[in-house]
């Protein structure tokens, strides 16, 4: 039986297709444009657009699992599509922002959330992955690393621990053959807390020269975020650097229990990504 991942041009998507080749899988992906997804002659490519839920009926059928990513508007109407495809399983990435306080209230919470409920109401069953801050993040230093060797932040000392999406993807394949985390939702993090000052001191190791960080305001931050990101993402990134300074999140060891080993360290994401910085 077919696997079906959506958004399969991800970063995440695409590992989770390659783990699921390696232990030999049948494999269908989406995307809304299917033509510039690169994969695997074995990999059956469709396209579909999770915002027209009719579109994904002809890339479920004969599918029992699915891979979903939550960026989509009418949750409700693509778990009825799901449903009514006879689709079992639904493994979503999530965010560990649904377990804060107040996520109802939170953009980012609140949008996973709904997904989630979405899922739950429709009686499908489920695997909420929830993984907290994505090393990848840091890509978005990699022009300033090159070009002048510094990262300007407004909260160098935000706390975070960040994921290699490797891990995540991991744990999707898991998910998806099998039953073993039906109905679960693990919280996913990397397994070490460390700062963005700390982050960047790693990057400037692993590339073998020094790169600083260069201390902004927030209103300077902003209007440099602003130039590449949405500004809804912007006031999100800056407010949860500064709630993070000082903090002690949490460690979570749900990805060394669930695949009996270690999680992949920052400074292990940098080296697997390192042409991004030199």
């Amino acid at each position: 039986m077919s696997v079906l991942v959506v958004g399969a041009s991800g970063a995440i998507g695409s590992l989770v297709v390659a783990g699921l080749l390696e232990r030999e899988e049948g494999v269908r992906a989406t995307s809304r444009r299917s033509q510039t997804l690169s994969l695997p002659d074995q990999v059956e490519v469709m396209a579909a657009d999770l915002n027209d839920p009719s579109s994904l009926a002809p890339a479920l059928e004969g599918v029992e699992r699915v891979f979903l990513y939550a960026d989509l508007d009418d949750p409700e109407a693509l778990a009825a599509q799901l449903r009514r495809s006879g689709v079992r399983h639904v493994v979503l990435l999530s965010s560990s922002a649904v377990t804060f306080p107040g996520a109802e209230d939170d953009f980012n919470g609140s949008r996973f959330l709904r997904v989630e409920r979405a899922i739950v109401d429709s009686g499908l069953g489920h695997t909420f992955l929830r993984p907290g801050g994505f090393a990848s993040n840091a890509a978005r230093w990699s022009w300033s690393v090159r070009a002048e060797s510094a990262v300007s932040l407004p909260y160098p000392d935000a706390v975070q621990v960040p994921i290699h999406e490797a891990d995540i993807a991991e744990v999707a394949v898991i998910a998806l053959t099998g039953d073993a985390l039906l109905d679960a939702a693990p919280v996913l993090t990397g397994p070490e807390r460390l700062t963005l000052r700390d982050q960047v001191e790693t990057i400037g190791s692993v590339i073998g020269r020094p790169v600083s960080v260069i201390e902004q305001s927030e209103a300077e931050s902003f209007a440099l975020l602003s130039q590449h990101v949405p500004e809804v993402w912007v006031r999100q990134i800056i407010g949860d650097w500064r709630d993070a300074v000082g903090a002690t999140p949490e460690i979570s060891g749900e990805y060394t229990r669930i695949t009996g080993r270690p999680s992949r360290t920052f400074r292990t994401w940098v080296g697997d990504n390192v042409e991004l910085f030199r």
